[in-house]
């Protein structure tokens, strides 16, 4: 494995494509010590998620060649470890990286996300080692330049402007920030804040997508509940058409998370925002996105169930792993191809046909809804108010007694109040908002491992079941025992967590914030 450290103040430009790569290093050579290495002409193909993770963390992942064999690079920003390993099989996840730093920070970055090719690109260049008064290394400054295309069949090159990224080597960072208004100097040059591949698939014409994981939606504080309410909704569906695709395809695990949160933010929403449509069109909408969120839940509950047995994998024998791992892929396709069929129902084509139509195209309603016409900051609020009192007065019946049932109705009141805020944080006094939602991530977020330790330990007592009924090896069904035994452990190991959050979201400073940021905008709105 090639490794080379740097610091945290790493710089990047660029110059105009009529300034070489070469000119540039030599006028650099010429003002300042350094000892050149050249970068000779290589290919390699940019890899990214469908969503940008690895560019919106403005760093490159690389597929291309190490002395001869294929490989990745992983180039994060910010000074941390250039990495590169060879590679004996094709990645698409972190988990097919080899075990080490470079897997480990690529899957800090990517999550459970698919690994798809963004651009192919050529490059060419130098690296000027840059040298004190005494001959010693203090940073690296990269200057290389190239041509890159979209990775499809008779695609054109398009040309990329030179990069050049000044690195300094740890313990160098001041001797190296000495150097930065010399680079600065050359003709030309500008500061590149978004990042290479930001740059690159920028030129060549590719898409750049952003999270897909909520709606993106900006209210205006004085919209009425009735057109305001509207387009939360349109930015619900968009959310929603913009991850079936890759739901279909089975890419990757988040576009059933992420779809499957639309839809359940579509149902929550329609009856938590309260009067604002009428009421025979709530309740057939609500049916309509509580059936297709229904049929959701056990594709999801097999995903989650797989990334978890992916992430402790180095507990369990492999060959026994390999076994359980086939049983529930399996029992996964076969949830997501019942999935997809639903998708290709009429029922599911005229539910989101008629839905745009109805946000798209309001009719007259008579009576007008009691709620319609006034402001949508008061009607949130209130409802938020509401939700933030039941959580805290709920949270006060709960110790270590308490059926998983209950726990679960905190958690759907949770979901509710976040779903709320989430769509809305515009309308709300943004300090006392942030002390809000804290205390309500942490509920949310213990309560959901909570819950995800009860459904896997039930799956995997069913997974044993099945496996045990189709003959499955008994070094596979033990380790189903094993891990349903783990998971029912830690359920009742998070119960006095699950206690400590509740209560931190009833505490004075909490319950104080809830009423500043919902009454006040409340009465704004009124």
């Amino acid at each position: 494995m090639h490794k080379s450290s740097s610091a945290t103040a790493e710089s990047v430009y660029v110059l105009p494509h009529e300034i070489s790569a070469e000119a540039v290093a030599e006028s650099l050579q010429a003002l300042l010590r350094s000892r050149h290495h050249p970068i000779a002409r290589h290919r390699f193909t940019a890899l990214d998620t469908f969503d940008g993770r690895v560019r919106r963390a403005r760093a490159l992942l690389t597929r291309g060649s190490l002395n001869g064999a294929s490989a990745v690079a992983w180039h994060p920003r910010g000074g941390r470890d250039q990495l590169a390993v060879g590679l004996k099989e094709p990645v698409s996840f972190a988990w097919d990286l080899p075990e080490g730093p470079l897997q480990r920070g690529v899957a800090s970055v990517i999550g459970p996300r698919r690994l798809l090719d963004q651009a192919d690109a050529e490059e060419q260049g130098a690296v000027l080692e840059m040298l004190d008064d005494r001959g010693k290394a203090i940073a690296r400054l990269r200057i290389a330049s190239g041509r890159a295309r979209l990775p499809l069949p008779d695609s054109a090159w398009r040309p990329l402007p030179t990069f050049i990224t000044l690195t300094p080597l740890i313990g160098y960072e001041d001797a190296c920030r000495r150097l930065v208004p010399i680079v600065e100097s050359r003709p030309g040059i500008e500061r590149c804040p978004e990042g290479t591949l930001d740059v690159m698939l920028r030129r060549i014409g590719a898409p750049v997508r952003g999270d897909l994981s909520s709606p993106a939606v900006d209210l205006d504080p004085r919209v009425r509940a009735d057109e305001g309410a509207r387009q939360i909704h349109l930015a619900l569906v968009a959310m929603l058409t913009a991850n079936e695709p890759g739901l279909r395809a089975d890419l990757d695990t988040e576009f059933l998370h992420d779809f499957r949160v639309g839809v359940r933010r579509t149902r929550s929403l329609l009856r938590q925002i309260r009067g604002v449509f009428p009421h025979d069109a709530v309740q057939h909408f609500s049916t309509e996105f509580s059936w297709i969120g229904r049929l959701t839940s056990a594709a999801r509950d097999l995903d989650v169930l797989l990334l978890a047995l992916r992430a402790r994998q180095g507990g369990l024998p492999h060959h026994d792993l390999d076994a359980i791992l086939s049983f529930l892929g399996r029992a996964q396709r076969q949830e997501h191809e019942g999935l997809v069929r639903a998708l290709d129902s009429g029922r599911y084509e005229r539910l989101i046909s008629d839905w745009k139509g109805f946000l798209e195209r309001p009719s007259a309603s008579n009576p007008e809804p009691p709620n319609a016409s006034g402001a949508l900051s008061a009607v949130v609020a209130e409802r938020a108010w509401r939700l933030s009192r039941r959580i805290a007065r709920s949270a006060e019946t709960i110790d270590d007694r308490a059926p998983a049932e209950r726990l679960h109705e905190i958690r759907i009141d949770a979901k509710k109040l976040r779903y709320l805020v989430d769509v809305s944080h515009v309308f709300f006094d943004a300090a006392d908002l942030e002390c809000v939602l804290t205390a309500l991530k942490k509920v949310q977020r213990v309560l959901g491992d909570f819950n995800d330790a009860s459904v896997q330990e039930r799956r995997l007592v069913e997974c044993g079941h099945a496996l045990g009924a189709a003959g499955g090896p008994p070094g596979a069904l033990l380790a189903l025992g094993r891990l349903a035994e783990e998971r029912r452990r830690r359920r009742e190991d998070l119960h006095g967590k699950v206690i400590e959050k509740l209560n931190e979201f009833r505490a004075r400073e909490t319950r104080a914030a809830c009423r500043r940021a919902f009454k006040r905008a409340q009465a704004k709105g009124a």
